[in-house]
């Protein structure tokens, strides 16, 4: 996984030199449509966001504009947090905001289809309210580049090995 190191990335998604943003980037053997289906499915949430205790999603979520509650786990500060979908474009991007009493930030993918697969660009921003709930994410001692990765780590594997599953004849 690398992260880019310009000012802006192309199609107008922010750089890493933004403030408090993390963005790594990794390439999954599946196509965009799959990786996408892997993101959402209600049965990888606990595996792709430990961080996060998501309740059953609604039926119109991921769409843009859809809620859902959630308890957070970042390092040592627990809280119930609104998470809301900002963004959702089918096999192209996904953006969510999460915002608690103690924190707020947002999580973002970005799907390219390359050469039989799929870049996914993860960007995500965590900003703790004050000055005790960021005391207690340090104490933690997983930084949101290790949570970022993660997220991209489990995205990767999971999708890939819907991907090598063998088809049905046709």
């Amino acid at each position: 996984m690398a992260v880019g190191t310009s000012g802006r990335a192309p199609h107008g998604r922010p750089g890493p030199s933004e403030p408090g943003l993390v963005e790594r980037r990794v390439f999954v053997k599946a196509s965009p449509r799959l990786v996408w289906a892997t993101l959402h499915d209600p049965a990888n949430a606990a595996a792709l966001f430990p961080q996060l205790q998501l309740d059953p999603p609604t039926p119109d979520w991921p769409a843009a504009a859809a809620t859902r509650r959630a308890r957070t786990r970042f390092g040592l500060m627990r809280d119930t947090a609104h998470v809301e979908s900002l963004e959702a474009r089918p096999q192209q991007t996904f953006r969510l905001r999460m915002s608690g009493a103690g924190f707020s930030g947002e999580l973002r993918w970005w799907l390219e289809p390359v050469a039989g697969g799929t870049r996914v660009v993860h960007a995500a921003t965590f900003e703790p309210h004050d000055r005790w709930a960021g005391f207690l994410v340090r104490l933690g001692r997983e930084s949101l580049a290790n949570r970022v990765e993660h997220h991209l780590r489990i995205l990767k594997e999971r999708a890939e090995a819907i991907d090598r599953r063998p088809q049905p004849p046709a």
